[in-house]
């Protein structure tokens, strides 16, 4: 609703990800390497760096969500720059979401810049990870493991 008030229109995508979905997805993408000549091995690692392996992804226990909008559809880091990616990293923690794999974290969370992938924390954690600039991980371990 105030994303649609401020004139962003979003679309959910991938709420929910079945087991053998991710699985797809995984090993197609591990194809698609090893297809560029990459090694199983290599092609594996670069895979798990785009795609969570199967059985550890957060689409799989419902926590996150991938946006688009009817002008851009593809998840890709061009999405940030949009109004709605610009809109959604500037306001989703007001609703409990935060922008799960942010740039520059990507050594923190093992995952590339994602800017279409949210994540629902609650309001409170989601407020604390935005006004302090954290990733997941470094909430957790700054505020939940000491």
């Amino acid at each position: 609703k105030d994303a649609y008030a401020a004139g962003v229109s979003l679309i959910v995508t991938s709420p929910y990800r079945s087991g053998n979905r991710q699985s797809h997805l995984f090993r197609a993408r591990v194809s698609q390497y090893m297809e560029g000549g990459c090694s199983y091995a290599d092609a594996y690692k670069k895979a798990a760096y785009a795609i969570t392996i199967p059985g550890a992804s957060e689409h799989q226990i419902g926590l996150a969500f991938d946006i688009i909008t009817n002008s851009y559809s593809q998840l890709d880091e061009g999405f940030g720059a949009t109004g709605a990616g610009k809109w959604l990293a500037d306001n989703a923690y007001r609703y409990g979401f935060i922008l799960r794999y942010p740039k520059g974290g990507e050594t923190v969370t093992g995952i590339e810049y994602e800017p279409w992938h949210f994540r629902y924390v609650g309001e409170d954690a989601a407020k604390i990870i935005y006004e302090n600039h954290l990733t997941l991980e470094e909430f957790w371990e700054q505020y939940l493991y000491h």
